[in-house]
């Protein structure tokens, strides 16, 4: 199986270090080599540094494509394998993913991506039900 290595900020370390962060969401790789269900996901920090470091090694359990649109006041637009998740599974997405809310969850793709922002959800843990339930 391939193996892929998927680089964390410092701010999901400890997240990501503990077992809490089941996923992460990442736009799709110029390569065209996204991580695949059963592929060999390394979980690492520091990446080309010298401070390097695996976090963990999980084997991928999903990968699913997500989009991010811009929100309308309290109302938020997530889709999850091109269906929109409600107001509550994106909240559930938010808190598992390592935000507060599901607004700083938005505001934090916003900001780092310009929305709408089109990627892949990549789970290592067993598939949350706002994935499989939308």
């Amino acid at each position: 199986m391939p193996t892929v290595v998927l680089n964390f900020s410092q701010e999901f370390v400890p997240l990501v270090e503990a077992g809490f962060k089941p996923h992460t969401i990442r736009a799709r790789r110029t390569d065209g080599r996204d991580p695949l269900p059963g592929d060999t996901l390394h979980l690492c920090c520091g990446q080309g540094t010298k401070n390097v470091r695996l976090l963990r090694r999980e084997a991928c359990e999903f990968s699913t494509e997500i989009t991010i649109q811009q929100s309308a006041g309290n109302i938020h637009h997530v889709l999850l394998g091109g269906l929109p998740l409600s107001q509550l599974a994106i909240e559930q997405l938010a808190l598992a993913d390592g935000f507060p809310s599901g607004a700083e969850f938005v505001r934090y793709f916003e900001d780092r991506y310009a929305l709408p922002f089109s990627g892949l959800l990549i789970g290592w843990a067993p598939t949350p039900t706002y994935v499989t339930r939308h």
